[in-house]
């Protein structure tokens, strides 16, 4: 008989309370680590060594609790594999924390090591374990998903905020612009678990959380957001902020052992959350764009059903212009798919300029090697435009990996085909010249609009055109000033082809597969279409 027919619920409910438990003081020994570092030693030494004592004891119980030959015989193969890893990650521990206790470690470093090697694998587990239970509840698994994804970055925001106090790092802005980034990543967890939750989940956190300690919190994020000057900010030293989102943290942890043992509850099908603005943005708005998203190389090999289940997962939401969406060296908690808009991926230097890597737009993804991997985000990311984009939690992704054939293949298709880009993107800022850049920039917008009368509309400002094409922007005020001399058409936001075939001379392999006149007779680059087909076969 398949194992996860075997399942006993009352033992997976138990694993993950049990798993919960070890990452609830990993969370609070991960915010004393760093008060105890920014303080060379001289505060939360104590607090930090009869953490390290709970955090060990929730860690052995676990340990304890995986011996049990009934919980063996009723986990998946693969699931018990992933637990046994698990466990042999956490005999890392004393090696951390013995450099911790010798000063010899950079607060950031200790802070990553924490998240990346023991937090968020911990909640993947747990996140896959509730999905392999059979009789699970999918929204209501969705729902404790995104809570236990919000109460980490809560936790983060712990251990952040409590050195921005002591330290004075709110007067430092890429300090600033890394937390309103963190606090935003926490309301979109949290307005999912909202949207998904049933009325009882939703009720749990009131009755578990403090509303001054909520109060206090929403107060420092909103002044954060608002760009508020540090004096505003400062309200807090670094050991009361701890105490105070300590308190609110353990609440979440009530909450969320009672949102595991109610798993297997029936969602209430009249919930009022079908019916406000945002939770028509995580059903409706994906039930207009599945045909858009069937049609991506990436989902596009799924049965419909498979197809469903991973978009029950998925959340919808518009940002605005300028809005930073993730900053290099985070968790990649989500991969992104942009439904309309425009992104840019770039890395910062050491001048204070930006290297703009990609600008990806409508159906292009984020981050999906770094959540194949499962590794930091490689590159920072911001909106340029308004743009719409479907998020997937990573664990989901990993965990649907795994189950499905199709699904993988896909991925590394499109991390691949990433790859390549990049490369061809590489070839584009070192080989050609300037006015060679621009014609194929041109002619790629074109493809992508689709233009009848030869009206192409420059997406987003010139500056930053000028930035992913490697060129100042007065150099590429002048090539366009050339293009003009060449019958173009120039004004402010678009610009007018002189005919059908003028940018053609800039086509290459990858250009000419999307377009409609590949292999036709009024095509002028037919060296192209051999490639094309060979390549499609």
């Amino acid at each position: 008989m398949d194992k996860t027919l075997q399942f006993n619920t009352r033992l997976v409910q138990d694993l993950l309370h049990k798993l919960g438990a070890v990452v609830h003081q990993i969370q609070r020994e991960r915010g004393c680590s760093g008060l105890f570092l920014d303080s060379l030693g001289k505060i939360f030494t104590k607090r930090y060594d009869a953490q390290v004592q709970l955090t060990n004891e929730a860690i052995e119980d676990l340990r304890s609790y995986c011996d049990r030959s009934d919980l063996k015989a009723a986990l998946p193969s693969s699931f018990e594999a992933r637990l046994t890893l698990l466990l042999r990650k956490y005999e890392e521990f004393p090696a951390l924390r013995a450099k911790i206790q010798l000063l010899a470690v950079r607060y950031t470093l200790a802070l990553n090591n924490y998240t990346f090697n023991f937090t968020i694998p911990t909640i993947d587990a747990m996140i896959e374990l509730a999905q392999c239970e059979p009789r699970h509840n999918s929204a209501l698994v969705s729902a404790y998903s995104n809570f236990l994804q919000w109460k980490e970055r809560v936790g983060m925001e712990r251990a952040l905020g409590a050195r921005g106090f002591y330290t004075f790092s709110f007067r430092n802005q890429e300090f600033c612009d890394r937390f309103v980034a963190l606090v935003a990543e926490q309301k979109t967890y949290f307005d999912t678990f909202k949207a998904l939750a049933s009325p009882s989940q939703i009720a749990l956190l009131q009755e578990t959380v403090e509303d001054a300690d909520l109060e206090a919190f929403a107060q420092i994020n909103d002044l954060l957001e608002e760009g508020s000057s540090p004096s505003e900010i400062e309200h807090y030293s670094g050991e009361t902020w701890f105490d105070l989102l300590t308190r609110m943290i353990n609440g979440l942890r009530i909450a969320e052992i009672a949102l595991v043992d109610g798993l297997e509850g029936v969602s209430a099908p009249n919930h009022p959350r079908v019916k406000t603005e945002k939770a028509m943005g995580a059903t409706g708005k994906i039930a207009e764009y599945r045909p858009f998203l069937k049609s991506l190389p990436l989902l596009s090999t799924l049965e419909d059903d498979d197809l469903d289940e991973l978009l029950s997962f998925a959340q919808i939401r518009e940002y605005e212009k300028d809005k930073l969406l993730f900053l290099r060296d985070e968790p990649a908690i989500r991969m992104y798919i942009i439904l309309n808009g425009w992104v840019k991926a770039f890395n910062g230097l050491e001048t204070g300029e930006e290297a703009i890597l990609q600008m990806l737009g409508a159906g292009e993804t984020l981050l999906e090697s770094a959540v194949l991997l499962n590794m930091p985000t490689p590159v920072s990311a911001q909106v340029v435009e308004r743009t719409l984009m479907l998020s997937i939690p990573a664990p989901v992704i990993r965990q649907r990996i795994q189950s499905s054939p199709k699904l993988a293949v896909s991925m590394l298709n499109t991390v691949s085909l990433r790859s390549q880009r990049l490369v061809q993107q590489l070839e584009l800022s070192r080989l050609k010249s300037a006015h060679e850049r621009v014609g194929w920039f041109l002619l790629r917008l074109s493809l992508n609009q689709k233009s009848i009368d030869g009206t192409i509309f420059l997406p987003y400002e010139k500056s930053i055109i000028a930035s992913y094409l490697d060129m100042r922007p007065e150099t590429f005020s002048r090539t366009l000033q050339k293009f003009k001399k060449e019958g173009f058409e120039v004004a402010t936001g678009h610009i007018k082809m002189p005919d059908a075939n003028a940018l053609c001379n800039f086509c290459d392999a990858e250009l000419a597969g999307q377009c409609a006149r590949i292999d036709s007779e009024d095509c002028p680059r037919p060296e192209f279409a051999d490639l094309i087909i060979h390549q499609g076969a």
